[in-house]
């Protein structure tokens, strides 16, 4: 049916009820009424028809619109690069075109592709933000920091939410930081939750004050406690308490621990008592700090029954510490506990702390108390040298039986005495320094022994040190007389011998020059010694000579002698004892040995009478008693030194180095033909000494005889018990001169 039919239609219709409207007679004003009616319903009619026709359009083309718009989000949020709405739009694809059905198809086939992309990423992304949610769920809601689609099963997700790949990316990212985060604070509650554990267990807490949830989930379930901030905070604030009861309770046994150690100690505790002690009572629990107390308790008591010892103990800490300050008595006495009788807790107490005043003042002090110790030291070394240096009889001094002579002791004297002279100077000028800027800065002088020391110092700088004590090892010039006028010496009935005789009478001092006893032999009797060292005594004065039959011969050789050469030496003869019997008997002396080689080789101690003088020997023989009388021999050919080879054939090996002892009590020696023959010979030939002196005597075939020296004379003296005892200066015991040839 076409628009002409239905105008046709219309036409013959009108027409007929026209004719209608006629054969009833309607009159003509209904007549239009009624057709006008019937115009109105067909104009109506076709009207809706057109606006429904118009409307299913409408519809058609919205839902086009609208799925074109729901495909653009979905790519959008499917895609990173993000295009505008109107260049979309303007796309062919994406545009609304007639006829509206087919275009609306083809729009719904594009709709449901996307939408399967859609929806499958969408999975992706709602399975990792459930496994982010899971995690973030114990942590604050807040900590997440991206926005996250819906997850709940009956949730549509809305095509323009952004599931991009970049959303992912970032998606993922988040999820490994809450995870981090979350792994993080359940590795900080386990640690939490073990160390407060731990610390119940080492502090002994009873159960019933414990947590049991922490003690139920440590291990296995910590999120189960919480992982909040709140959470943490409330585990490490359990803990800091805990941590802080346990070091209250060290610090409460290491004071016990002080106390009962320093207890053991004044008490003398054997050390496995303490070691089981320690080794039974560890940790830092209740019934250990109980155990310390009882035992501290247990000391204290101990201590109470003891505190006089404890009270003397650090009285004598505290003299210590006086000493090593210099105090005065009067710095001493100003702490007056130290003098007090009641002993008593508040009496040690106030020793200890003086004592702790005094270690921290010489603590403070100390380098200035070190150069004072170092020049006291060498002041006291300078003094004990002086006073050593005025003492000759320390060169004369020999080492008891089994001890061997220091022959070094000058040598390093002399050393010592240089090394002071060098050191003294220096430590005396610092210690200066060193006071006045302790007194400029103190305002107050540094007293050593109630002294101002740097007065001490300034009085001994002032003061001119004394002059150095000579060494009596070498022999005093005065004592050497002149070549061309000899003096006489002291004690002599005539003048010395002449210049000719070359004997070691008239040269003594210059072949014992350097004889360590030279000291000795150049003092004379009644003449001024030229040192500094005071003249001794006279050896007739000294019973026995103060000599000792347990005294060794000297190991040391004379260099220095009258000749200057080595002589041949022979086998020494034996010794004699003097002391054998006890017989009140004249001691004969052995006047000549037969070993000439020996007797010439030996220097003795030249006493101050002329030894020329046979008074001395004729006064000997008539105190001394009857002579034994042999037959005589042939004259000899040579004089006969008597008291030069006394000792070389019955001295005995004496601990002095320049006396002989005779004691009447001594028996006679082994007789000797030759001894007695030739000491006879000596006697008969014996002559006084004409004025001019004796020539050189010379032995057979123009040999020089040996030496002859003076006949000391002998002297008797009140000895122990009443005995007469002849005393005899010099010995031959020691005394050799190798350079006699």
């Amino acid at each position: 049916m076409d628009t002409s039919y239905l105008a046709q239609q219309v036409t013959t219709i009108i027409g007929q009820l026209h004719g209608l409207f006629d054969e009833i007679g309607v009159p003509s004003h209904e007549r239009d009424s009624r057709e006008a009616e019937l115009f109105s319903a067909l104009s109506e009619t076709l009207h809706n028809q057109l606006r429904q026709v118009t409307n299913e359009k409408h519809e058609m083309t919205e839902e086009a619109h609208r799925l074109i718009k729901t495909i653009n989000q979905m790519e959008a949020s499917l895609e990173d690069n993000k295009l505008s709405s109107a260049y979309r739009l303007e796309d062919g694809d994406t545009k609304v075109t007639y006829p509206l059905t087919r275009c609306l198809q083809a729009l719904k086939e594009k709709y449901n592709a996307v939408s399967k992309l859609h929806r499958e990423r969408f999975e992706q992304v709602r399975k990792l933000v459930e496994a982010l949610e899971s995690y973030a769920s114990h942590l604050e809601s807040s900590f997440v920091q991206i926005k996250l689609p819906p997850t709940s099963p009956n949730a549509t997700i809305s095509p323009s939410f952004d599931i991009s790949p970049s959303y992912v990316a970032s998606l993922d990212n988040e999820f490994t930081r809450v995870y981090e985060e979350y792994t993080r604070r359940v590795n900080t509650v386990k640690v939490l939750c073990q160390d407060i554990i731990q610390l119940w267990a080492e502090l002994g807490t009873p159960q019933a004050q414990t947590d049991s949830s922490i003690v139920k989930y440590a291990r296995d379930a910590p999120e189960q406690l919480g992982l909040h901030q709140d959470d943490l905070a409330q585990l490490k604030s359990k803990k800091e308490r805990l941590i802080e009861e346990k070091r209250g309770r060290e610090r409460r046994l290491n004071q016990l621990r002080t106390t009962i150690e320093d207890l053991w100690e004044r008490l003398g505790v054997e050390q496995h008592e303490r070691k089981q002690f320690l080794v039974s009572n560890r940790g830092c629990g209740l019934r250990t700090i109980n155990e310390f107390e009882d035992e501290l308790a247990r000391l204290n008591e101990l201590k109470r029954q003891n505190l006089h010892l404890f009270v003397e103990e650090a009285r004598c800490k505290l003299q210590e510490l006086w000493d090593s300050l210099y105090f005065s008595e009067e710095e001493m006495l100003e702490f007056t506990p130290a003098f007090s009788d009641v002993c008593s807790d508040a009496l040690l107490s106030a020793h200890e702390a003086e004592i702790a005043r005094l270690e921290a003042l010489k603590e403070h002090r100390l380098p200035t108390l070190q150069k004072i110790d170092r020049h006291r030291e060498l002041v006291k070394e300078r003094d004990d040298l002086q006073a050593s240096s005025q003492d000759a009889s320390r060169l004369m001094a020999r080492g008891n039986k089994g001890e061997r002579r220091d022959p070094g002791k000058l040598l390093r004297e002399e050393k010592m005495r240089k090394r002071i002279a060098k050191e003294l100077p220096k430590v005396e000028a610092e210690l200066k320094k060193v006071l006045e800027k302790w007194e400029d800065e103190y305002g107050r002088p540094f007293l050593v022994l109630g002294e101002r020391y740097l007065d001490e110092l300034y009085a001994s700088a002032s003061k001119a040190p004394p002059p150095r004590s000579k060494t009596p090892s070498v022999a005093p010039q005065p004592a050497k007389p002149p070549k061309s006028a000899p003096a006489s010496r002291a004690g002599t009935v005539r003048g010395p011998p002449p210049g000719r005789a070359k004997t070691p009478t008239a040269n003594f001092g210059a072949s014992v020059s350097r004889n360590p006893l030279a000291s000795s032999v150049s003092t004379i009797t009644g003449a001024k010694s030229p040192s500094k060292i005071p003249a001794r005594a006279p050896l007739k004065n000294m019973p026995h000579g103060n000599n000792s039959p347990e005294r060794r011969p000297p190991l040391e050789r004379e260099d220095s002698t009258i000749r200057k050469m080595p002589p041949p030496r022979a086998p020494p003869p034996r010794m004699k004892d003097l002391f054998v019997p006890p017989e009140p008997a004249a001691t004969p002396a052995n006047h000549f040995d037969i070993n000439r080689d020996r007797s010439e080789s030996i220097v003795r101690h030249v006493p101050p009478e002329d030894p020329y003088d046979d008074r001395t020997y004729l006064s000997h023989t008539m105190r001394s008693g009857c002579t034994p009388q042999y037959a005589p021999p042939a004259p000899g050919s040579r004089q006969i030194s008597q008291t030069s080879s006394t000792g070389t054939g019955h001295t005995m090996q004496s601990g002095s180095e320049n006396w002989e002892t005779f004691s009447e009590q001594s028996d006679e020696p082994e007789r000797d033909m030759d001894f007695y023959r030739y000491r006879a010979a000596a006697a008969r030939n014996k002559r006084f000494t004409p004025e001019g002196g004796h020539a050189s005597p010379r032995g057979v075939h123009g040999k020089k005889l040996r030496s002859i020296r003076g006949v000391d004379g002998d002297l008797m003296t009140e000895g122990e018990g009443g005995r007469m005892v002849r005393v005899v200066e010099g010995s031959e015991a020691g005394w050799t001169d190798e350079d006699a040839f």
